[in-house]
């Protein structure tokens, strides 16, 4: 009985689940109409005023302002200008932490307390969180081989913050122990024939560690696992022309080109057979994840890990995505002190059709930033399902908060605004206007995160 009405619970929860990601597509669909694809062709002279219009609408948007000269210095990190040490400082960062560091001071912060969270005896952990470690017991240490033997369990308090899914926690656990075997056998081969050319095999060597370890780097991806540069790369490692294929040929391991004459050499010829079957593990594993992920049970009900880890990812994002919108209305003089006054409030919009949120501009910032900054992070570590449901939940509430701001915003005529209401000017910004779009996209996506 017990469990035939948890069954029945659980299909209301998602059936209710299904609703309202529905109806938040619908709204943004009627928000964000898509252009008409019939009709009558524009004229020369239509597509002239529309270019010009698209024109000073990016100025408007990338134009420096007062406000922005007097921000943070911005550094120039572009690839291009960066010399070979930096860039093998960026790589060797963006791997300790999981993901991109970010170009700002407050992404690399964020980035960095998320891997190197603060434990139970309220000591910083001296080893990245974001591992298989979820896969062990209360207690237990992780293997060694990971690096991260010194992290447990249940001692990191931010806990679920920067954590892989279970499933992918298993893929990466699988190719974590596969490769580094395989690396290890892939050291130890040497060719026993006169003939082979010793600088390419090593040319070759070194392209084949060097897409392992990229496959098992993309495997612990924070942000899941990108399908299409893991099979570059495995294309690249074990295609028809793959490098592994080569780095056998040139070196004369495989059993066509050559017969062995002593037990070493059958010895090589072993270990370069025994390298080829650990690669094609590394497949098997990868594509057992990616038909399990693609599922339709997996689609349309993501197992609760992976609703997780992308709510974990999901919500500085969003306090970002607050913080932006914030730097937007500072930047057209729209001060913080102005946002905190009674004449900011949205209902001064006046929209007598939609029933638009009694509160001022300070106001939701505040609720956004304590949600996603405080509260939700907390929650999610602390309160599992029940957690996740809160925070998709609250969620949904914002997005249905802003919806109405939007809609008051793109139904008015933004071409006369004299005489509008300051918060009306505001919101007709091209940078106010995309950063509040930004922001309400992302709130839809945790959201929809829900059971």
């Amino acid at each position: 009985m017990a469990a035939a009405l948890n069954k029945l619970s659980n299909s209301l929860v998602r059936g209710r689940s299904r609703q309202l990601k529905a109806l938040r597509t619908l709204v943004i669909s009627q928000l964000y109409p898509s252009l008409p694809t019939g009709g009558t062709k524009p004229t020369v002279r239509d597509a002239a005023v529309v270019q010009l219009a698209n024109t000073f609408s990016r100025y408007a948007q990338t134009q420096t302002t007062y406000v922005d000269e007097l921000g943070p210095t911005r550094t120039n990190n572009a690839t291009g200008s960066a010399n070979v040490m930096e860039r093998q400082v960026s790589r060797a960062i963006s791997q300790v932490l999981g993901r991109a560091p970010g170009s700002s001071p407050s992404s690399f912060i964020g980035a960095l307390n998320d891997a190197f969270p603060t434990m139970n005896n309220g000591k910083v952990s001296t080893q990245p969180s974001r591992s298989a470690v979820s896969l062990y017991g209360q207690g237990s240490d992780a293997p060694s081989q990971s690096g991260y033997a010194s992290a447990k369990t249940g001692s990191i308090s931010a806990g679920l913050m920067g954590q892989l899914s279970a499933e992918q926690a298993t893929l990466y656990r699988q190719a974590l122990t596969i490769s580094s075997d395989a690396l290890r056998v892939l050291e130890g081969l040497h060719s026993f024939v006169p003939e082979a050319e010793t600088d390419k095999i090593e040319a070759l060597r070194s392209l084949v560690r060097s897409e392992i370890n990229s496959l098992v780097e993309e495997f612990g991806r924070v942000d899941e696992p990108r399908s299409q540069r893991v099979e570059t790369y495995f294309n690249q490692l074990r295609g028809p022309n793959g490098h592994l294929i080569q780095f056998g040929e040139r070196a004369f391991l495989t059993r066509r080109s050559v017969t062995p004459a002593t037990l070493d050499d059958e010895a090589q010829i072993a270990g370069y057979d025994l390298l080829v079957n650990y690669v094609r593990i590394l497949r098997e594993i990868w594509n057992n994840y990616t038909s399990k992920s693609q599922s339709p049970k997996s689609l349309n009900f993501p197992e609760f890990s992976l609703r997780l880890a992308r709510a974990s990812v999901l919500l500085p994002v969003i306090a970002q995505g607050n913080s932006n919108l914030m730097s937007a209305l500072d930047s057209i003089g729209f001060t913080e002190d102005e946002r905190r006054s009674s004449a900011s409030r949205f209902t001064t919009l006046g929209t007598g059709q939609i029933k638009l949120p009694d509160m001022t501009f300070n106001d939701l910032n505040e609720w956004i930033d304590r949600f996603s900054s405080l509260e939700a992070p907390g929650i999610l570590s602390d309160s599992g399902q029940y957690g996740l449901e809160f925070v998709t939940d609250q969620a949904d509430r914002i997005f249905w908060v802003i919806v109405p701001i939007l809609a008051s915003t793109k139904s008015s005529n933004t071409l006369n605004l004299s005489g509008r209401p300051i918060v009306a000017q505001a919101l007709t910004h091209e940078r106010v206007s995309w950063a509040l779009d930004d922001l309400v996209n992302q709130l839809k996506a945790l959201a929809d995160l829900a059971a």
